[in-house]
């Protein structure tokens, strides 16, 4: 009796300890813990399961990263805005040969593209990255196309992770738009349909699902074209009633929802002021105007959109040029953009940023312990 009672309580013990540290590794950042992997097994075996890899990430707090192409160097750099004292750290990369840009960033990895075509996946925080295999379109690439560009999102219900290739049709001139998706853990591409209405911007994912705006002859009669990642299907949403929509529309993420942001002025006039726009998450038909903005003296609107609109820290950054960053804090008294920082020595893109250890490839650490 003594001998089974002494085991149990070694057992209670052993559980009460292992819940212990499972909450210590909680509170540790995402970086540490990318290091504590390589210490045993039995924590490489605890930090690699996906129920604590996703309760982790919930945990963590979101940070703004800027992402730049050193050309005279030939390096990329992933920056992280860690405070709103401006702290930064450069986050860990591998070394490349080709200049890369950023598609987007989701859960803590980034979607990586280059002028050839080709998609890699980077957890900056850990290091790790993974080629993808060559979707079936590539001509046209770039960091600003809008006609051909990659997008990485999340499925709540099944905790996987996609990538949606949107490009054109077989036709000169058509509106028609040919989708393909990739599963991380996948070996292709898959086609999954096609989609009326070109794109007159890149798209954004929110809450497992892409949104891009379409343009057909004008403005008014523009929609917004939507893809469910986790039913691979389709869908449309129509703009908001509006008096005007005498500037350019773009989409952006803020909060948690889509938000619409509309640029006011006339095609060769001077943008004013931009209002921002939130979807109902629930219905997906109800717009409420949360912001409206005064913009600083700029070029001429036919030239301008947000390139760049994001929510962190309990303000709205909006990146205007290749090099300037602004802040906007809706709880001033003012509704004027102000500078968020010097203008950066070369171009480079925003993105919010969460520190993740999700790993890319499941079997990549424990090939390293053994």
């Amino acid at each position: 009796m003594r001998g089974k009672k002494a085991k149990v309580v070694e057992g209670n013990a052993q559980l009460l300890c292992s819940d212990a540290l499972t909450e210590v590794f909680h509170r540790l950042p995402a970086r540490t813990l990318a290091s504590c992997r390589m210490v045993c097994k039995s924590w490489m075996s605890l930090l690699s399961d996906v129920h604590f890899v996703h309760e982790h990430l919930n945990r963590s707090q979101q940070k703004l990263l800027l992402f730049a192409n050193d050309r005279a160097n030939d390096r990329s750099l992933a920056m992280v805005l860690a405070d709103a004292n401006g702290y930064m750290y450069q986050l860990s990369r591998p070394l490349v040969a080709q200049t890369l840009f950023v598609h987007n960033s989701c859960n803590g990895l980034l979607c990586l593209g280059d002028s050839k075509g080709a998609v890699e996946l980077l957890n900056p925080t850990t290091g790790e990255s993974l080629v993808l295999p060559k979707p079936m379109y590539t001509a046209g690439s770039s960091q600003f196309s809008s006609c051909n560009w990659h997008c990485l999102g999340f499925c709540p219900s099944t905790k996987q992770h996609k990538i949606a290739h949107f490009y054109p049709g077989a036709h000169a001139g058509s509106l028609e738009v040919l989708c393909e998706i990739y599963t991380i853990g996948d070996r292709d591409w898959r086609q999954i349909g096609s989609l009326r209405g070109a794109p007159i911007d890149r798209g954004i994912h929110v809450n497992g699902s892409v949104y891009y705006l379409t343009r057909f002859r004008y403005i008014s009669s523009s929609r917004i074209n939507c893809l469910d990642l986790q039913r691979e299907k389709f869908d449309v949403l129509m703009l908001p009633p509006r008096k005007t929509y005498g500037g350019h529309c773009s989409l952006s993420e803020l909060e948690g929802k889509l938000c619409l942001l509309v640029v006011d002025g006339a095609l060769e006039g001077i943008p004013r002021t931009m209002d921002i726009l939130m979807l109902d998450n629930d219905d997906k038909q109800s717009w409420t105007h949360r912001y409206h903005i005064s913009l600083p003296p700029l070029m001429q609107s036919c030239y301008f959109t947000p390139r760049h609109t994001l929510f962190h820290d309990s303000k709205i950054w909006v990146q205007l040029f290749a090099r300037n960053l602004y802040c906007y804090d809706p709880n001033s008294n003012s509704e004027e953009l102000e500078i968020a920082c010097p203008e950066s020595e070369f171009p480079f893109s925003i993105h919010t940023f969460v520190e993740s250890i999700i790993p890319l490839r499941q079997d990549n650490f424990i090939k390293k312990i053994q």
